[in-house]
This record gives structure tokens, sequence and C-alpha cells, in this order.
């Protein structure tokens, strides 16, 4: 079944929704200009400000102190490393040699009275003299540069134990903070989610809706943007309990509309067919048998291979009859006939007035 909505119609709901999205965005923009221009309330707090200050600043400077005195001592450690590994190849070396030129030499002259074993030896001997010493300095450069890596180690826990001590207030503040602000952005949030509820309940119908829309678009938008990522949390606690309250008030509300939705239906299927159809709107009657559904008890059509559906099976309700001048089937609810154009006066609306759109 063809769209029983005009296509200007269809347009202007669109053009609609255009405006209604674009409304939102100004106002959107003016609450984040209001947001931003007023009063500060979620400054940055750091530990440090619950720290002894004087206390602070003093470990502190030691640290810095001790810091610059790393870098000469770590330099120091290298060089004597080097230096110690210099040594120990010129030993190597020169003991290989002196080796080589004892297995090889031809004299038949004591070794120990020799001037040339003697030079050579006192010679292997200030070079292990050396290596021994570039040892020491390197375990001595070592020792002193652990000494001062303590001691930074040592501050750095004291500042540490000074945070950690710290930390009670602090989380104390942020959760103050945190309240402040929240309890802030829900004063002005709050009018705004009251506000929207009322256009909704009231205002769907009226011709300014698509304004209305909007604001409610901005509503939502302040909702979720501005209040819910600030709502405090308390290790979930505060947020599931919100979601349980908003989901329990959601739910009374919801089952609430249905229940006046069934007995207002109850009502209207007690009533006359004739009165129910003049109750029914045109455009919902022709979009509601469009999606097989009942416009006058919103059930399903039931349809049977080879049977005509011409009434609900649910409400009695006539829904499509053979036209009087040219037996084609029409939906009771068509103004005219289908086929030859024949006005249905059974059912026209002599005061009908076009739905307000969407």
């Amino acid at each position: 079944m063809a769209k029983s909505t005009r296509r200007p119609q269809q347009l202007y709901s669109i053009v609609m929704w255009i405006l209604s999205v674009i409304f939102a965005g100004f106002l959107i923009g003016l609450g984040g200009l209001v947001i931003k221009d007023l009063p500060r309330m979620d400054r940055t707090i750091m530990v440090e400000d619950f720290i002894d200050a004087d206390k602070l600043q003093a470990l502190r400077g030691e640290e810095r102190q001790l810091e610059n005195q790393l870098t000469p001592l770590r330099r120091a450690s290298e060089d004597a490393f080097e230096a110690q590994t210099s040594a120990r190849a010129d030993y190597r070396s020169a003991k290989s040699n002196f080796d080589n030129w004892i297995s090889t030499r031809t004299a038949t002259e004591s070794a120990a009275t020799n001037p040339e074993v003697l030079r050579r030896t006192r010679e292997l001997e200030t070079l292990a003299a050396r290596s021994r010493t570039s040892e020491r300095l390197v375990a001595d450069a070592q020792t002193a540069l652990r000494e001062r890596e303590r001691e930074v180690a040592d501050i750095r826990s004291d500042i540490q134990t000074l945070r950690s001590e710290a930390q009670p207030q602090y989380r104390s503040a942020i959760r103050s903070r945190d309240l402040r602000v929240f309890g802030f952005r829900l004063m002005l949030t709050l009018p705004l989610l009251l506000a929207a509820a009322w256009m909704i309940a009231k205002k769907r119908g009226s011709a300014y809706w698509p304004l209305y829309r909007g604001f409610v678009l901005f509503s939502l938008f302040a909702f979720f943007v501005e209040l819910v990522p600030y709502l405090p949390s308390y290790g979930g606690y505060v947020r599931y309990t919100v979601g349980i309250i908003a989901v329990a008030v959601a739910g009374y509300f919801l089952i609430k509309q249905m229940r006046k939705y069934l007995a207002r239906k109850q009502l209207e299927e007690a009533r006359s067919e004739a009165e129910r159809r003049k109750s029914i709107d045109y455009e919902t009657a022709l979009k509601k048998i469009a999606a097989k559904t009942c416009p006058g008890c919103d059930r399903s059509i039931v349809t049977r291979d080879g049977v005509n559906t011409d009434y609900c099976v649910h409400c009695g309700i006539h829904l499509q009859r053979q036209c009087p001048s040219c037996d084609t089937r029409n939906v009771t609810f068509y103004r005219y006939c289908l086929c030859c154009g024949t006005e249905n006066e059974e059912l026209v609306k002599p005061n009908a007035v076009p739905p307000t759109p969407a």
C-alpha cells in the first residue's frame, strides 16, 4: 500500500527535524558559553596541597643537590672502569710478551741475575700495580656512587611517605570538589530536564512542537554530557544507585502510561463501531493499515489465504468493503474508491482537520 502522507507534508516533517536539531545546536552552544563564563568550581587539586610545604621543599632541595652529585660520580665511575680496562689490557699484553721472550731466549745466564730479565720483570710489576690501583679506583667510585644513590632513594622514600600521609585529606577534598561540581551542574540541568518533561507531556500536539523538540534535545545533551560524567562514583555505589532509581522511575511511568493506554483501548472497544471510526484520524488509520495493524485496537490484522479480511478479528472494526458502484474492494477508510472515484459517504468526515506534522 502506498504511503498516505502527502509529499509536502513529508518534506515539512524533515525540515522541522532539521530545525529542531539546529535550534538544539544553538542552545548547546549558548549553554557551553554560560558554563564557561561561570566561576570555576572544579579547580585542580594535588596531593602536594596537603603536605607541609617547608618540609617538602627542604626534602626536594636535598634531592636536587644529591642528584647533581650523581652525574660527576657516574662519570668518575665510568672513567675509572675505562682506566681499569686499559691497565688490565696493558698488563696482559706485557705478560704475554714476557712469557714469549722467556720461552725463546737462548742465554745460559741465570734468570735471577740477567739484567734484561730483571728490567722486564720490573716493568711487568709496574703494570700489575697500575692494574690493581685502577681496580681500587673503580671500587671507590662505585662505592661513592652507591652511597649517593641510596641517599637519593632515602629522600624519595621520605617524600613518598609525606604523599601517603596526605592521601586521606586529598581524597576527601576530591570528593568534596566533585560533589560541589555535580551539585552546581545539577542546579543548572534539573530545571532543563523538568521543562523538557513538561514539554513532552503537554506540548507534543502543539504547532510549535519542532522548537519544543529542539529544547528537549538540548536538555538531553545537557544531561548526558554536562551532568552524568560529573556524577560522583564512591566505588560505583552512587552511580549504580542512581541508575536503579532512574530505571525504577522510568519503569513506573511507562507501566502507568501503558495501563492508561490499555484502559483507554478497552473503553474504545466498548463503543459502537461508528463512534470508534469517527475518533480515528484519517492519516493514522491509513498508516496503520499499511503496517498490517488494526487502526481500532492496534493489534496485528489476521489474514488467511483465500479469505477476504473485511473485519478485525479482535475488535470487529470494518476494514475492507466493495465499492457500491464498481464492486472494487477498498479499505473502508478510503475517502474515494481507488477504481471509480465514488465518494465513500459513510466514512467521509465533514469537519476533518489535517493532523499536525510530527
